[in-house]
């Protein structure tokens, strides 16, 4: 599943492909189903926010955009 999400603090804009974890490359845009990010987006619709624990900071907060299978 690849979904765009735009960043409410930033509003800077990522496409993310949800990966299983032997597949995982962050540099390349694929998370795995298991990183905080892959796991806060699973679940959700087109439209909604979700939050995003950080190590550090405030949580990031994700709008998702679109959403394709």
């Amino acid at each position: 599943t690849t979904v765009d999400v735009k960043d409410q603090k930033t509003d800077k804009s990522q496409k993310f492909k949800i990966v299983g974890s032997a597949e995982a490359d962050p540099s390349d845009g694929k998370l795995s189903n298991e990183s905080p990010v892959g796991r806060a987006l699973l679940g959700h619709k087109r439209g909604e926010t979700v939050t995003v624990p950080v190590p550090r900071g405030p949580a990031r907060k994700l709008k998702i955009t679109k959403i394709e299978r």
